[in-house]
């Protein structure tokens, strides 16, 4: 019997008379073109092909197993996720099973809510708003939305931040395999007991540059935060040439910056006090200051011994702040503004 060879290919290889009796005798037993395919060696596109020409004996396809979640249902379970109605894959189970009566695994969950573009994500720390603190930073928004970024470079950012000698700011990573992870020197990162001291600087920053920035020796009290206020504030609208009667200075609702002493000294100044929403650290830009100092901090190859050597290098990172940074900062206020708004005063994303 003179020899045959089966020309399947979308690119014309033919196939081996061995390799398509193969691939026959794997579809009649029911096996998918693909697996087909992949145990013979020829593309799928062959293996249709071999099954269209014996398709007299090849049995049919096998169906999918039925979805049991509908289109609509699908709809409704990513959209009660989407509003935080649902909180974990068990009550997206217990959802479709009191709802629709229907009883799936926590994989078909995740894979639908998938298939409709919904994803886990790690829950963003952010203060606890009550209702009050929602309203206020509601009207907060109302007042500023039409601020442009001139009006912003108008205030002068202030706040307090406590700096510890040895700190973890940030992951660090390191490579290796499972069967070497016995912590050898580079895969650990080194901490002192109590933090190795730390302290509290208050600092503020313009649209032209840093202001100035203070140790705080001790605990922050209303005399201390005055003597600060006084040293501090007034020369730096001075050393970048901002005219005190045009400009605002901002500070948060702590008791501290709240005192009578300070109101009153407030009062007798030409600058503006801007009315600041409470528990509002995601619309003042100079935590992301703080933060990029930090980092920064951390990037140092050898921790500063002593506080008065933290000192040292934190006066070195706050005088070489990047201007593009800080300015970069100031143009987010808008965008911060239409964000509160939208979200009636909510928490946002910075």
């Amino acid at each position: 019997m003179p020899r045959t060879e089966f020309n399947c290919n979308a690119n014309n290889k033919r196939i081996s008379p061995a390799k398509a009796a193969d691939a026959t005798q794997q579809l009649m037993k029911g096996r998918s073109v693909r697996q087909v395919a992949k145990s013979v060696g020829i593309s799928v596109g062959s293996a249709v092909n071999i099954r269209n020409k014996h398709k007299e004996n090849v049995p049919p396809r096998k169906k999918g197993p039925c979805n049991k979640i509908t289109r609509r249902t699908k709809e409704v379970l990513a959209r009660q996720f989407k509003e935080g109605e649902l909180k974990t894959l068990r009550d997206g189970q217990r959802f479709l099973q009191t709802t629709v009566g229907v009883q799936v695994g926590v994989e078909t969950i995740r894979r639908n809510l998938k298939q409709e573009g919904i994803r886990a994500y790690v829950q963003q720390k952010r203060t606890n708003l009550k209702p009050e603190h929602v309203q206020e930073r509601y009207q907060f928004a109302k007042d500023h939305i039409d601020w442009t970024v001139d009006d912003w470079k108008r205030v002068m950012f202030s706040d307090e931040s406590m700096i510890s000698r040895v700190g973890s700011f940030g992951r660090k990573f390191y490579y290796s395999d499972r069967e070497h992870k016995r912590l050898q020197p580079h895969q650990v990162r080194r901490m002192q007991q109590g933090g190795g001291g730390k302290m509290m600087v208050w600092g503020c920053i313009t649209f032209f540059g840093p202001g100035d920035l203070s140790r705080i020796h001790g605990t922050l009290n209303s005399d201390l935060y005055l003597d600060v206020l006084k040293d501090y504030v007034c020369s730096s609208f001075a050393w970048y040439a901002m005219d005190p009667a045009r400009s605002i200075f901002q500070q948060d609702n702590s008791r501290v910056h709240t005192a009578a002493s300070i109101r009153e000294w407030f009062a007798k100044q030409d600058f503006a006090v801007l009315k600041w929403p409470a528990n509002s650290p995601d619309l003042n830009i100079i935590e992301h200051v703080w933060s990029y100092m930090k980092r920064r901090l951390d990037q140092c190859e050898k921790a500063p011994q002593t506080l008065d050597e933290l000192w040292e290098c934190v006066q070195d990172i706050w005088t070489s702040i990047p201007l593009e940074f800080l300015q970069k900062l100031y143009d987010s206020m808008p965008r911060r503004m239409r964000e509160l708004l939208r979200n009636k005063g909510g928490h946002i994303k910075y």
